[in-house]
């Protein structure tokens, strides 16, 4: 199973896998490294996207706008769960703490050397490991962040969340992000239109596992696929500025979709 986490090399270009629906023989994903540039932004690759490889694009009625389609079979799948891949003695440390299997994705996973390390889970449990981590002082929390990253959410917002989040921390000095992607059938998109307005989050349904989901007072769901809106808590009041999808089975407010987000 091919999803959230994993890599392709296509094209000479390296490409993150994204969701979890993709067609049979395809891959959903958007590049990260072209010529030798990483891209951060989600914005920037969707628009690298558009520009050199528009015959890629094609329009899923499970996600509700166009993305990449890329061709399993002309592509190098990265497995982040491959065993015969070497791992540096800092990430067998931190992985020594975890039941279980746990992957590596990220640059380590794409061009074997990293600044920060990128970890894949598909066990919930492994969030509360997490958070005995934190709550014994192993990990720290993450306390800055790179401008690159930044988009959609304030660098205010941005980083308050991410100082409150176990997904994200600093261990033994090296920052590291911690992936638990627990896939759900979202149903089809059956229309859209704009959204802005306030918000407030009644129910943390589903806040530690990707794809996110949260109810809110207003009848919607807010969902994602991104880190940096997971673990948001109960009771917060966010404005978004976006697209609301309206699906076979809820009112998806995707903050993915979203052109701003911000914390009331």
């Amino acid at each position: 199973m091919i999803t959230e986490g994993y890599f392709l090399v296509y094209n000479n270009v390296i490409w993150a896998v994204k969701g979890c629906f993709h067609p049979d023989g395809y891959a959903v994903a958007i590049p990260r490294v072209y010529k030798g540039k990483k891209i951060k932004r989600l914005n920037d690759a969707l628009l690298l996207v558009k520009q050199r490889f528009p015959q890629l694009l094609k329009y899923l009625y499970e996600i509700g706008f166009e993305v990449p389609l890329i061709p399993l079979e002309e592509s190098i799948i990265l497995d982040p769960f491959d065993p015969k891949r070497e791992r540096p003695e800092i990430v067998k440390r931190f992985l020594s703490y975890f039941d279980g299997t746990v992957g590596i994705t990220g640059s380590l996973l794409y061009a074997d050397k990293y600044n920060d390390i990128d970890f894949l889970s598909f066990n919930p449990a492994h969030y509360y490991t997490l958070m005995e981590l934190r709550r014994k002082g192993i990990t720290n929390p993450l306390n800055t962040s790179n401008e690159e990253e930044v988009e959609v959410l304030s660098k205010e917002d941005f980083e308050t969340l991410k100082r409150d989040r176990v997904l994200e921390g600093i261990f033994n000095g090296t920052p590291y992000t911690f992936k638990i992607v627990e896939c759900i059938d979202f149903g089809v998109v059956i229309g859209k239109k704009e959204f802005k307005g306030i918000v407030t989050i009644t129910k943390a349904k589903k806040s530690y596992t990707l794809p996110v989901i949260y109810e809110t007072a207003q009848g919607l769901t807010l969902t994602s696929f991104r880190t940096r809106f997971t673990e948001i808590k109960e009771g917060t009041r966010l404005y978004v500025d976006g697209i609301l999808l309206e699906r076979n089975k809820f009112l998806d407010l995707d903050l993915d979709l979203a052109k701003e987000v911000r914390i009331i």
